[in-house]
């Protein structure tokens, strides 16, 4: 029973305390993919293989991403300029499972407004800041899961993500909820030898709500699009598209809608990514313009394509070699063994070449004079 009543008292403590802080606010909108299965600022439903994992680190710059309204009907800008940090960690476990963790530092911000900010009572909002920590975790829940071996699953997938922060960044320059909150997200999308293209529909829950002049943040609607086109002829250079956006569910002003193009880049265990985005919908702590570069290391794999023969000895090492009998050393898939143009599923002598203009029944086979 006592530990019991420490639990509530402890519970009780911290709901009080996200009472009385109830005006610290997070905004930050842009939360980078955790590894390279994702697009930009949307995750992928795939994680690594087992025990794999991924490092990385992420920047960018945000022009005014927060103006205040008052009731009187003016407004100032707060932040005008703001250059964000994310150093993230991610491993992979069971093929279908993954855990994170990201700090995200605030590496300098500049702002200054003309009268105190009634919800921080400062007028200068210039320097670095520590944001809130966050620990992610992410299940597959269709689709293929990852090899050990494997640099990602093709195909459809499924997948839902959650997210918690540890509220304990700087409240006066607006790095931190002081609160309790999440984000659960599910995750579709659809990837081919590294081109790809997905959907988010999420929630971010927020204990109380964060008022900010006459706006304020706290349930949210989550949504998102994008795609991750080839870009040929060059090797291994995917386009980046996105569209990101909330919606208010419970609060004011919340409304964001945010448009991203970009470039990604990976060379053996080096990822690095290029953007630009536009605030089109700029609710609280949306920008008006963004920029973002980023770079992430993973081990590197020794089989990409998961087929059993070593990348160094594979002439296709994205392309999995049917394993039929047929010169399964070189690793390249062999759909027509016998170049008779039957495929071999439907050839009923894959490894005979039927003489031309005696197969008339197209089985593949020389039909007998």
């Amino acid at each position: 029973m006592a530990r019991l009543a420490a639990v509530v008292g402890l519970v009780l403590a911290l709901t009080a305390s996200s009472s009385v802080s109830a005006q610290a606010l997070n905004i930050e909108r842009f939360r980078p993919t955790l590894d390279r299965f994702g697009f930009l600022g949307m995750q992928g439903s795939a994680t690594p293989g087992h025990a794999r994992w991924n490092l990385g680190l992420m920047t960018w710059y945000s022009d005014r991403p927060l103006r205040i309204r008052y009731a009187d009907g003016t407004g100032e800008q707060v932040i005008d300029h703001r250059m964000t940090g994310d150093l993230l960690f991610e491993i992979g476990l069971f093929g279908r499972w993954s855990l994170a963790l990201e700090v995200p530092l605030v590496l300098y911000q500049s702002g200054e407004t003309s009268r105190p900010v009634p919800q921080t009572g400062g007028t200068s909002f210039t320097g670095f800041a520590v944001e809130d920590p966050r620990f992610t975790t992410k299940v597959r829940i269709f689709g293929e899961k990852t090899a050990e071996t494997q640099s990602r699953p093709d195909g459809p997938g499924l997948g839902l993500l959650l997210t918690v922060p540890v509220p304990i960044g700087s409240s006066s320059f607006y790095a931190s909820e002081g609160q309790f909150s999440f984000d659960a997200q599910l995750l579709g999308d659809f990837h081919l030898l590294g081109a790809g293209a997905g959907m988010m529909l999420g929630w971010r829950y927020r204990v109380n709500e964060r008022n900010f002049g006459v706006d304020s943040l706290w349930q949210e609607i989550q949504y998102g699009f994008s795609l991750k086109p080839p870009i040929p002829p060059a090797k291994d250079l995917f386009g980046l598209l996105e569209l990101r956006g909330t919606s208010a569910f419970r609060g004011r002003s919340t409304n964001t809608l945010e448009g991203d193009i970009g470039v990604r880049w990976t060379k053996n265990t080096v990822t690095m990514t290029a953007a630009l985005g536009m605030g089109f919908v700029r609710g609280l702590g949306q920008p008006r313009f963004r920029a973002i570069v980023g770079v992430s290391w993973s081990p590197e794999t020794d089989d990409m394509d998961g087929d059993g023969i070593p990348d160094s000895q594979d002439e296709c090492p994205r392309l999995p070699e049917d394993i039929d009998g047929f010169e399964d050393e070189d690793g390249c898939m062999d759909p027509d063994n016998d170049n008779d143009f039957i495929p071999d599923a439907d050839d009923q002598c894959p490894n005979e070449e039927a003489i031309e203009g005696r197969d008339l029944d197209e089985d593949g086979c020389t039909d007998p004079e």
